[in-house]
């Protein structure tokens, strides 16, 4: 064989390790939900400082929607959709109840964006979508890095002072995903993957609003046997009296 013999391509396969479950429901009772949730929707918003406006958000201290009596049907619905997003992840969900314990309204119009964040201090989070205009923001998931990244920077976006490796982008070099969503669908997925909304076009004067909750697992066994995990609150004892 000389130096110009080629060799003949080896064939490749590739598994595809450890994915994250990023699940999605699409409700037959939305018209419904929205109407309940419009007019429901001042009393969990926060009047603007101008007086004009309302204000949403996680940050807003409106975090309590789920003990809104009116919104019960809709919150037995997202949780019947978290049950089974458990049920496909193989977890035994009888050993727990399922706690909605944060919720609030988020909402963009042409000026804002949700910036990336995470919600860690919980074990999974949902978004139901009650208003999408056309061209509303998309959610991005994001991670730190690709796992198969082979050093710092490899699979970056190029940047003055970095110059990324990727020729083109795929599920194996990228570390964020972008899902178009539209109005009348929910989403469950890990507490601790970072997300944010993508800008896709122009709502006019319109806004995007969802509605988003963080969920706790609480064990429901009387002597729990386990290292990790939420025990009853019920349990719980404070002694500070500070």
């Amino acid at each position: 064989m000389t130096q110009d013999d080629q060799l003949p391509i080896p064939k490749c396969s590739v598994a595809l390790l450890f994915p994250t479950a990023v699940a999605s429901f699409q409700c037959d009772q939305h018209k419904a939900f929205k109407a309940t949730f419009m007019e429901r929707l001042p009393a969990h918003c926060i009047t603007h400082e101008s007086g004009q406006g309302l204000i949403s958000g996680e940050s807003s201290g409106k975090v309590y929607v789920h003990t809104d009596a009116a919104m019960d049907a809709f919150f037995r619905f997202a949780s019947q959709c978290i049950a089974t997003y458990l049920d496909q992840l193989s977890y035994d969900r009888s050993r727990v109840a399922i706690n909605i314990v944060k919720t609030w309204i988020s909402a963009t119009n042409n000026d804002t964006v949700t910036p990336v964040h995470a919600h860690a201090t919980s074990h999974l989070s949902f978004v139901y979508y009650m208003n999408m205009p056309k061209e509303a923001d998309a959610i991005a998931f994001q991670i730190q890095a690709s796992p198969n990244e082979p050093y710092y920077g490899a699979f970056s976006e190029s940047t003055n002072r970095q110059r990324s490796m990727v020729r083109e982008r795929n599920v194996l070099n990228a570390n964020q995903s972008i899902m178009l969503v539209e109005e009348g669908q929910l989403l469950v997925f890990p507490s601790h993957l970072h997300h944010g909304t993508v800008k896709m076009g122009d709502i006019g004067n319109e806004q995007r609003i969802a509605l988003s909750g963080d969920v706790l697992l609480v064990f429901n066994e009387e002597e729990p046997n386990y290292a990790t995990g939420v025990f009853d609150p019920r349990t719980w004892r404070s002694f500070a009296n500070l």
